[in-house]
């Protein structure tokens, strides 16, 4: 602790005295900054940012002419509200195409903080036509991309230890079959937002290229073919793609915001059909998916039938050698094929999964009618848990739902009803409302009935899946001065029916209270408090009880960030968890980390990003989330717990101007352990070190 109090007051004293100057527009920096606003309440390890990332590329090295975009292009960068987006439409509707980016300032919602975040992606050009969908410009204006990355870690895990072949046949699940490196390579052509076509493979580290489990090569492939946006041809894609609809309630596949500091994120921006090109091996659809625009109506179809992995319980003998899965207990989703059992679970059950959604859009009024059927191979075991006393012991799956967005002047509403056909109901109805340019507010009412299960549903909630919950949302947004700003929202929730943990109905809130301080462009920091309260089941003596607790957390962040000249920028954070625990004990967090970026003038070919924590946790319950930097579509949010430091180094270099090479090695010292991991990851030794090279060439 005396350490991390010494580091901060370091920190402080070192960015005093330093020439500031704006440096100039960078990609790296604009997509770090969005990722982080987006990222911070996500508190998981293992989020797919990839679709993210590849938009807020593609439109760095492809800015968007504002003069040109529609309401969905401006939708797709996520960096504008609904309300700054009707507003730019209707001033270049009114006064004519704009003559400079920073005209921007004289449209209601646009301050200087929103223009800096827009600038890297956007552009001010001539209004004209898009460009003409034939041979000669796809050819000239068409852009390849293909990567490879190999990351592992360094010390060695037990999983990869020698062993035995006697030990190794009583115990065929203590040992990885593969070696510890992860293998992830990439192709893609993309032609402005008319064509995508996609190649990815993947092996995860443990798993085995080639030999007898993978005689393939990789253990996960995926392609696809996209083509949209003439004509009539919204999208159209084959192989591999994501849906989303309304706002995520009936279905949605990918990557799905909620609560967070921007409280304009509780809507969701359906995009209907998008092509998938990450190495997720759970989460997307594989077959076929079409939407055309008819009109003011807009019709979207969707088939996907694809193997899933699942933990099996009953198989059927069908002719002695092929077995059918009748029964299966859960799904797997890490995606690893690692060991005999999780080769067992692998592609265990067919997953079917067709639909349709038709949406009638008039001005600034939009209405939906979603239809899913979902089916699988075999049925799920029957529940012994009471808090699953409501879930379906098998499928078909048949859902409809109904969704809107109506904006009137100064308010936006939006919600989305839903219902299974053999059980219950659910529904969301919210509105944004901007009282002022200087106040906004957000309103969000949802309710999950216990009887409602929808396997692909991803609206906004408390819990991780869309069931047995109702709750109340208020947000509120309020510009103090040119400098100052406060965020905060408040979220009340119950949860009807029993759930995980918890033998009888509970209920909880959150709180959130954020003040941001941006006296200047390259300057900015922001203190976050945030509280939550749930009640939870717990444990006495490592032996599960029937006994219900209250669980109160409090986070404390201080962070700041400032670009000392053009070749340096810094960010720090300071952060401070405290947690009261059901079973009556208490647990507290802290860590403190900088970042240092610096981009050289000479020899401008490289680029490194340097970070150093330092983090001391009474255990897991007191874990600290923080994002990290990586490689060019990678993405990090580890959690820091125990006691210990780490830091991390990234080197980026132009090889030459279509390829580049970035190497980033981090690594994590606990200071209070003698190991590191668990199960088959322990490492013996308090070191755990992790390095990932990726070589990108793009023509």
């Amino acid at each position: 602790m005396k350490i991390a109090a010494s580091l901060i007051v370091l920190l402080c004293l070192s960015s005093m005295g330093w020439t500031q100057q704006r440096p100039d527009d960078d990609r790296e920096g604009a997509i770090d900054q969005i990722i982080e606003l987006v990222s911070e309440n996500l508190e998981a390890e293992d989020l797919d940012f990839t679709t993210f990332l590849e938009d807020l590329d593609y439109y760095y090295n492809r800015p968007l002419n504002l003069n040109r975009a529609t309401r969905e292009d401006l939708q797709r960068i996520i960096l504008l509200n609904a309300f700054q987006v009707e507003a730019l439409l209707q001033h270049i509707q009114t006064t004519g195409k704009l003559k400079a980016i920073y005209e921007l300032q004289g449209i209601d919602g646009f301050d200087r903080q929103t223009i800096a975040a827009l600038r890297p992606f956007v552009k001010v050009g001539e209004a004209g036509s898009r460009p003409a969908l034939n041979w000669k410009s796809i050819k000239e204006e068409g852009k390849h991309e293909a990567f490879v990355r190999y990351q592992r870690v360094i010390e060695e895990m037990d999983g990869y230890a020698p062993i035995s072949d006697s030990l190794l046949l009583a115990s065929p699940n203590s040992r990885y079959f593969g070696d510890p490196a992860r293998i992830l390579t990439r192709y893609r052509f993309r032609y402005l937002n008319n064509i995508s076509i996609g190649v990815t493979a993947e092996k995860d580290a443990g798993e085995q290229f080639g030999g007898s489990t993978n005689p393939k090569g990789f253990d996960y492939y995926g392609a696809h073919a996209y083509f949209g946006n003439y004509g009539i041809v919204k999208h159209a894609v084959i192989g591999d793609y994501q849906v989303q609809i309304g706002q995520g309630l009936t279905y949605w596949t990918g990557l799905a915001f909620g609560k967070s500091a921007d409280i304009t994120g509780i809507k969701r921006s359906a995009r209907e059909i998008t092509p998938y090109s990450s190495a997720d091996e759970n989460n997307f659809m594989r077959g076929a998916a079409t939407t055309l625009k008819l009109g003011s109506f807009e019709v979207t179809t969707f088939f996907s039938n694809k193997r899933v992995d699942a933990n099996i319980t009953t198989l059927d003998t069908t002719d002695g050698e092929d077995f059918l899965v009748s029964e299966f207990s859960s799904f797997q989703t890490s995606g690893y094929h690692r060991t005999p059992g999780e080769l067992l679970d692998k592609d265990a059950i067919w997953e079917l999964n067709t639909g349709g959604h038709v949406r009638y859009i008039r001005d600034r009024f939009q209405i939906g009618a979603t239809g899913i059927y979902t089916n699988y191979s075999g049925n799920t075991a029957p529940y012994t848990q009471l808090y699953r006393k409501f879930e379906p012991n098998g499928s078909p799956f048949f859902l409809g739902g109904v969704d809107y967005q109506l904006m009137i002047r100064n308010v936006l509403a939006f919600g989305e009803f839903s219902q299974r056909f053999d059980g219950g109901t659910a529904f969301l109805n919210g509105a944004i409302i901007s009282l002022d340019p200087r106040f906004d507010i957000s309103i969000l009412h949802r309710h999950f009935d216990p009887t409602y299960n929808a396997p692909r549903s991803n609206a906004v909630s408390e819990s991780s899946r869309n069931v047995n919950e109702d709750g109340f949302y208020f947000g509120l947004n309020a510009k103090l001065s040119t400098s100052w700003l406060f965020k905060g929202y408040f979220d009340l929730f119950s949860f009807p029916w029993m759930r995980f943990q918890a033998k009888a109905p509970t209920k909880g809130k959150e709180y959130l209270a954020q003040l941001e301080f941006k006296p200047r462009r390259n300057f900015s920091s922001y203190f976050r408090y945030r509280f939550e309260d749930k009640y939870e089941g717990f444990d006495l003596g490592g032996q599960p009880t029937d006994e219900i607790g209250l669980r109160l957390r409090h986070w404390f962040r201080l962070n700041w960030q400032y670009t000392l000249n053009k070749v340096v920028s810094l960010r720090n954070r300071l952060e401070y968890v405290h947690v009261d625990l059901p079973e009556g004990d208490a647990q507290n967090g802290f860590m403190v980390y900088q970042d240092v970026i610096f981009k050289p003038k000479w020899p401008a070919k490289y680029e490194f990003k340097v970070r150093y924590a330092l983090f001391d946790t009474d255990g897991y319950d007191s874990r600290i989330y923080a994002y990290e930097h990586d490689v060019l579509y990678s993405f990090s949010v580890p959690a820091y717990y125990h006691r210990g430091s780490r830091a991390y180094l990234i080197v980026k270099y132009d090889l030459t101007r279509w390829s580049d090479l970035t190497v980033r090695v981090a690594q994590t010292f606990y200071s209070n352990r003698k190991t590191s991991g668990s199960a088959l990851n322990t490492i013996n030794g308090p070191t755990r070190t992790e390095a990932k090279v990726q070589l990108r060439v793009k023509f």
